[in-house]
């Protein structure tokens, strides 16, 4: 099963994900999540897909922005 979630729809101040509550994009200006995945860039993402799998769950960003750090 597949989910799609659009954090550009939620108002800010929601808690979207644990530990994620969507805030404005400071790039863009569109609401989403921050994100600091490893060793990559922080990122703001305002839609991600979600995959529930036999083994756990996927979570791939399919819009967001990358963020200096």
């Amino acid at each position: 099963m597949i989910t799609i979630d659009d954090f550009t729809r939620m108002p800010e101040g929601t808690i979207a994900t644990p530990g994620g509550r969507v805030v404005r994009c400071p790039a863009c200006g569109r609401n989403g999540v921050l994100e600091h995945p490893g060793n990559d860039a922080p990122r703001c993402v305002h839609v991600e897909e979600s995959e529930i799998l036999c083994d756990g769950m996927r979570t791939d960003p399919t819009d967001c922005c990358e963020l200096a750090q």
